[in-house]
């Protein structure tokens, strides 16, 4: 009987679900980073009969775009994909180097002013371009237009955490000025640094406003740089912005805000989120640890 019980089984696999897990993550790790490009990405041209180009100068002289070209170089020869055949632009080639170089400039500004690269999506010229950029470097065209210029793929795929080694105080003083006014993640900590708190706040609502300010007040770091935010703040923030807006409502009057937005210290009238409570929270955890200041 035992032996005709035994007999009585079906194909049925065991799963080991570590090593299912451990062997997945393996897999989607690269791509679960976001900001990932892969060979069939990149357009890459040259002269006639497919050859290849020696440096990104020449890549570019065939009509290979800067970031095509810049990582066309950073992959092993027996995997760099097929050059297709370009238009010689050599005449013209000095132009398009400061073009290009222009354009790197503006798209560097984008990242600390607005925390984010030129999106390919947006084709209008003035309205989401800081004025700063247009009216100061003479950026002239639309982001979308500014992105397809640098690269034949959305520039989001690129981590913009080279960001962070870009040392400004080699540029102009105009450039270095109008990033010392604020950037990207630091926009809405403006508030707490204009405006005394309103009469009747609370004093943990005071409490906390002194901890913002303290962090307003000390030099800008990539830590908190909206593209460049590091992991334990984004833990301790989660939305900052929500955080802080519902702070500066219970910080500040009806017209003090209203006063921030037609001075365009701030965007927009906060919205309560009450999801968004973390910053009761700030105090007690201590002073934040900032240790990536950005060299300005």
């Amino acid at each position: 009987m035992q032996a005709a019980i035994q007999s009585f089984t079906v194909d049925l696999i065991p799963i080991d679900v570590l090593e299912l897990g451990t062997r997945i993550q393996e897999l989607i790790q690269d791509v679960g980073q976001l900001h990932t490009l892969s060979v069939g990405d990149l357009v890459v041209k040259g002269a006639e009969g497919g050859q290849e180009p020696v440096d990104v100068r020449g890549a570019v002289r065939y009509g290979t775009k800067f970031f095509d070209a810049l990582l066309y170089f950073s992959i092993p020869v027996d995997q760099r994909p097929a050059v297709q055949v370009g238009d010689d632009g050599e005449a013209g080639m000095n132009a398009t180097m400061l073009l290009v170089k222009r354009h790197l400039l503006w798209m560097a500004l984008f990242l600390m002013l607005r925390g984010s690269y030129p999106s390919d999506a947006d084709n209008n010229v003035g309205t989401n371009v800081p004025a700063f950029l247009r009216n100061i470097c003479g950026m002239d065209i639309s982001p979308r237009a500014l992105a397809d210029s640098l690269a034949s793929f959305p520039l989001v795929n690129i981590n913009p955490g080279w960001i962070k080694h870009i040392d400004w105080r080699g540029f102009a003083p105009e450039i270095r000025q109008r990033l010392g006014l604020g950037l990207a993640g630091y926009r809405q900590l403006g508030p707490f640094t204009c405006y005394p708190v309103k009469a009747g706040a609370t004093e943990e609502v005071k409490a906390a406003v002194a901890w913002i300010v303290n962090v307003a007040q000390r030099p800008a770091d990539y830590a908190m740089l909206s593209c460049t935010r590091s992991p334990a703040i984004v833990n301790r923030f989660k939305s900052l912005n929500k955080s802080l807006g519902n702070l500066i409502l219970l910080s500040f009057t009806e017209d003090q805000i209203t006063e921030m937005v037609n001075n365009k210290i701030i965007f927009a009238r906060p919205v309560r989120d009450p999801r968004a409570d973390t910053w009761r929270g700030w105090v007690a955890g201590g002073e934040l640890v900032l240790n990536d200041p950005v060299k300005l």
